[in-house]
Order: C-alpha cells, then structure tokens, then sequence
C-alpha cells in the first residue's frame, strides 16, 4: 500500500532514477515531509479499519507567528461537515466540490485546525459526518509522532509555537527559516537547424534499452544547450504508465557522452529520468515519476541548466500511495 521516498517501485522496474533525497518519514497512517526551507506538511490517513478513503493535510510555514493550516478531503457531499474526535464535537466546516470526481475539501481556519490538531494528539479517529451520517474518518495513529517530528523539523520543539512538543521557550526563539539557494538560467541557445534523429554516437550508448522501443516511434528530446554541445534523451524504457528516457549529449565533435543528473539533496547522479519534458526558452527540464497509474504518489521535479548542468530547483513529493493529487503534494 505505502510507497517510501527513498524507493520506487515503478511498474514492475526499479526506478532508473536515483532516489530523491528529502526529510520525509512515516509513522503508522501518518506521513510529513518539509523542504530546505523548514516549510513542512504532515497527511494523516484512513486507517485500514476504516472502509471509505480521504485525508487530512497539515501545512505549515517556517516563520515563527505561522500557524498550522488543514485541509479535509472525503469522498463526500459538499456543504457543511461536522467534526469529532472520538464522539466529542470539535466544529462544523464547510465543503466544496474538488475536481468532480465525487470528492470534497474544506479548508479549516487557523482555530479551526489548532482544535483538530490538539484533540488529535490523544485521539484515536478524526470522524466526519454529513447531515449527520458518516461519510468518512481519518485515522490518528501516528499522528502524534508526525507532528512530533515536524515541531523538531521547524526548530519548534521546546518552545510555545511547536504543536505537540511545547515547552516554555518564546516564539522568538524559532530562527528564521534559511534561503533557498538561487540558480541562474544560462541565457537561451537557437534551437534551429537541430537535427531530428539522435546520431548514432548516442544510439551506440543506449544498448541497455527495451529491443522493441524503436518500434514505438516516439521523438527523443533533443535540444542545443550551447553551439557546440546537443543534448539527446531518446525513449529507452517503458512501463505501464511511465516512460524513461536515457540522457545523453554530443559534442562539436560528434562524441556522445552519458549525461549525469543529480537530484536535490542527493550526491548520486542518474542518466535516466521518467516522463520527461525539456523547455528551451526557459533551460528547464522537468519529469513526474508516477509510484501508479493514478498518479497520487511519486514526484515532479524540475532542473534548470546554467550552463554547466542541469541544477535542481525543485521537487514536489508524495511518499504514500493512498489518494493525494499532485496538487497537495509537499514541496520538499
């Protein structure tokens, strides 16, 4: 069922890519995961013992007056929601239709969240009920302990802003929350006159692709990345619902060379990438590495190239399989 960020089982084939290094852990039906910024979000689940699905999405900045944000999804009515943990009555929100497909969400305020969350920490179940019957309940196990974790991701622990690990410790005792790093775009090259079948100094590197895969006829990605040097990804892999494209780049000179990638956070490299899309205008490559077909888990990454290689800039992550679109996903 759980799909770990360290490891993709991807349709049958191990991820080609090297695993995206980033601050996520699991406890029971909970997961959290922060950036490099100490932003972070935590997902509580249906438990097992509980027969319809949805989630609650805990977001919160790494500024010190930021307060936790949830987020309800059910599959459910819209309209209002009534709240409990355990059977006692927490508060009524309001839902609205999400994307037609059967679901709902409700933001809940700032009270609103801090109400769930506090009864959260000794609970055993969030229960939602619709013009009073059920439509769904998350579970708490493990909710504790992510929240746990993330007071400690956001140097909160001890003090009075931390969720669960408070102590006595003002709010001004939270550092500000560290700058990304910037990457700057190499200026754009002209894409004219680019060849549209890689050379075969490429092709001669691609001997552990699928035999079949030239049959498919699928475009390479190709693009010039400086006047004397042309990047080529051709399709080389496929599953059920990823694709995976082998990196390459040609020289003035015709030598092809493997073309090394590095996720953010992670000292490996790979040369090969998953459902892949290159803009030239902007020097910006980016995939989505799908944990199954119904895309609610794996991740969406983008480089850009500054003109030495391809620097990672970001990446949104999912790390269990359990019904969360990439639009809530954690920017980690």
């Amino acid at each position: 069922r759980a799909m770990t960020a360290k490891v993709l089982a991807l349709a049958g084939l191990a991820m080609a890519a090297a695993a995206p290094a980033s601050a996520n852990e699991t406890f029971k039906d909970w997961w959290v995961a922060c950036d490099n910024t100490r932003e972070c979000a935590a997902f509580g689940f249906a438990g097992e013992a509980f027969e319809m699905s949805g989630y609650l999405k805990v977001a919160r900045g790494a500024h010190a007056a930021e307060a936790a944000q949830a987020k309800l999804v059910m599959e459910g009515p819209p309209g209002p929601w009534a709240l409990s943990v355990d059977g006692k009555a927490l508060a009524t929100v309001t839902a609205a239709s999400e994307d037609g497909d059967g679901r709902a969400a409700a933001a809940l305020t700032p009270a609103q969240s801090a109400a769930v969350l506090a009864a959260a920490a000794n609970g055993k179940a969030l229960q939602v009920a619709a013009a009073g019957k059920p439509i769904g309940a998350i579970s708490l196990a493990g909710s504790s302990a992510a929240l746990r974790w993330m007071d400690d991701q956001q140097k909160r622990a001890g003090g009075v802003t931390a969720l669960i690990a408070r102590g006595p410790a003002p709010a001004s005792a939270v550092p500000p929350p560290p700058l990304p790093p910037l990457v700057q775009a190499a200026p754009a090259v002209s894409q004219a006159g680019l060849p549209s079948k890689p050379p075969r100094a490429v092709m001669a590197l691609m001997g552990d692709c699928d035999d079949d895969i030239a049959t498919l006829e699928i475009a390479p990605i190709a693009a010039r990345l400086s006047p004397d040097l042309t990047l080529w990804a051709p399709l080389c892999t496929r599953g059920a619902y990823n694709m995976i494209y082998s990196f390459a780049v040609v020289d003035a000179k015709g030598a092809a060379h493997r073309l090394p990638i590095r996720y953010g956070g992670s000292a490996e490299a790979t040369t090969e990438l998953m459902n892949v899309d290159y803009d030239p205008a902007t020097r910006t490559l980016s995939n989505f590495e799908k944990g199954r077909g119904l895309g609610d888990c794996g991740a969406v990454n983008t480089w850009v190239s500054d003109g030495k290689a391809f620097v990672p800039t970001a990446q949104d992550l999912m790390g269990e399989c359990r019904g969360v679109g990439p639009d809530d996903w954690v920017t980690t």
